[in-house]
Order: structure tokens, then C-alpha cells, then sequence
């Protein structure tokens, strides 16, 4: 696989606390209850690509056993002054954990990985879930690879293609949410919120 995108590190070192303020009361934690009903209590999670820590912190409130990871220091360094959670700096490329979560969330990260990689970051993440363990994987919609207004590399995907990936990778497609947002370039999205299972 090739290295992590420097640019796109970069630019959320550089802006991890106005990246905090956008997403901090963003209705997540909705979600979040509803993934947690599939993993049994006190369960171990991953937070893949954490950000600031939000959903980390949140899935620990709620007892679970949580760790997580994110490629950008700055936003490993916000996650860190969360509390009962464990973080590391690390990137997709870099993770390996075969059979050691119930629960892996990867909400709006792997949107950033190339679509050259995607299958294989899959795989690993399958790799590293329990039997039956579950997925959260929130993507942008759309096609190709592209740069935002910030210089951030996104890969988009339609739902069609998502299907198709996860199926080839191991998972089973529980349920969905299609919706759309402002990001932190100013720029609306349209995007998918998907429940899976290994």
C-alpha cells in the first residue's frame, strides 16, 4: 500500500480544533446508541480515524472497552484529553488487530484512503472484528477521486459500489442512512451512514 496522503494529514493538523467545533454537536451520539445495541456490554470498540474523539468518548460513557486511532497528531493529541479511552497515532495503512473487536467505527476516515486501497483497508478491518462483529462506515457519495477546496483527497463512492465492496470483503449490510452536510470546506455533500456486520 502506499504512504498515508501528507497533504490531507496536514491540513486537519493544522485545523483539528475548528475540525473539533464543526462536528461536536453534530447528532451523532443517535448513532452511536444504535450501533452500540448490536455490541454486547462492555465490549471492546474501535474508534478508526477518530478525529477529536467524540464517538470514542461517548461509546466509553456508555461502558464499553474503547480504543482508537486517528493518522493526524494534532487530532490524536484532542482525543487523548478525552477520558477512559485508549489513543494512538497510527494510520490505515499502519493498523493491524486480527480477532480483537466487537465493534469498529470508521465514520467519514475511510473516505480519505485511496479507492486503490479501499478493499484491502476492508479486509483488515474485517480481520480485526470478532465473529458477527459490527461495522459503522460513514462515506460521501459520488464518483472518483477528488481534492477538496483545503486539498484533502477524498475517494467517493455510490451505494451500488459500497454493496458490492463490502460484500466482497466479508461484511453483511444491515441497514442505511443517506443524508448531507456541510463539511469543514464549506461544501455540500451528499453521503451514506452504513450498518454492516463481519
Amino acid at each position: 500500500m502506499s504512504d498515508p496522503d501528507q497533504r490531507t494529514l496536514a491540513i486537519y493538523d493544522a485545523r483539528a480544533g475548528e475540525y473539533a467545533k464543526l462536528t461536536e454537536n453534530d447528532g451523532a451520539p443517535k448513532l452511536q446508541q444504535q450501533f452500540a445495541r448490536h455490541i454486547p456490554q462492555g465490549g471492546k470498540i474501535l474508534d478508526y480515524g477518530c478525529g477529536p474523539g467524540f464517538a470514542a468518548s461517548y461509546f466509553a460513557e456508555l461502558g464499553y472497552d474503547v480504543d482508537a486511532f486517528d493518522g493526524s497528531l494534532e487530532m490524536v493529541m484532542l482525543a487523548k484529553t478525552r477520558p477512559h479511552i485508549s489513543v494512538r497515532h497510527l494510520t490505515f495503512q499502519d493498523f493491524s488487530a486480527p480477532n480483537t473487536y466487537d465493534g469498529i467505527w470508521a465514520s467519514f476516515s475511510l473516505l480519505h484512503a485511496p479507492r486503490s486501497e479501499f478493499p484491502t483497508l476492508l479486509r483488515t478491518i474485517h480481520h480485526a472484528l470478532r465473529p458477527s462483529g459490527q461495522l459503522f462506515l460513514g462515506m460521501k457519495l459520488g464518483s472518483g477521486e477528488h481534492r477538496d477546496d483545503l486539498g484533502r483527497l477524498y475517494s467517493y463512492y455510490s451505494e451500488q459500489e459500497l454493496r458490492e465492496r463490502l460484500k466482497e470483503t466479508g461484511f453483511h449490510w444491515r441497514d442505511h442512512q443517506l443524508g448531507s452536510g456541510k463539511g469543514l470546506d464549506g461544501s455540500h455533500s451528499e453521503w451514506i451512514l452504513i450498518f454492516a456486520h463481519a
